[in-house]
């Protein structure tokens, strides 16, 4: 039988608090303030920033996002890897089908997951640990 109680024991899911939200409120804004600031002034730099800054921070805005409306936290790392992957297939496969012009591009995925990473290290210096049980 399924049961919710071990599920969320099993995962570590402890209840999103005001402080981790406003956290995770906090990384939202400054991600989104990134990627105007590389719309409008930063890709002229360099072709990193024309074709791969907004992805890099595309997993970082995403995970903030979720953990700022998702009642419980999301820190368990297989979770934001399941994550990364899921956004990964529909950015760049399910993307091909539904958008016209749109390409598969692997220094994308590179970009998500190194922007995961990021991520991670944020969650490390907010919470003190890494949740990695299974």
């Amino acid at each position: 039988m399924f049961d919710l109680e071990i599920l969320l024991k099993r995962f570590s899911f402890e209840k999103n608090n005001k402080r981790f939200r406003i956290y995770n409120l906090i990384i939202l804004i400054a991600g989104l303030s990134l990627y105007l600031l590389n719309n409008h002034f930063l890709h002229d730099i360099n072709w990193f920033f024309m074709f791969y800054f907004n992805d890099f921070l595309a997993i970082v805005v995403l995970l903030s996002f979720l953990n700022l409306v998702y009642p419980y936290k999301l820190t368990n790392v297989w979770l934001i890897i399941i994550v990364t992957v899921l956004a990964s297939f529909v950015w760049e496969y399910v993307a091909l089908f539904i958008k016209a012009g749109a390409i598969f591009d692997f220094i994308d995925v590179i970009c998500y997951f190194g922007s995961m990473v990021i991520y991670l290290i944020l969650l490390y210096f907010l919470e003190g640990k890494i949740n990695t049980s299974i």
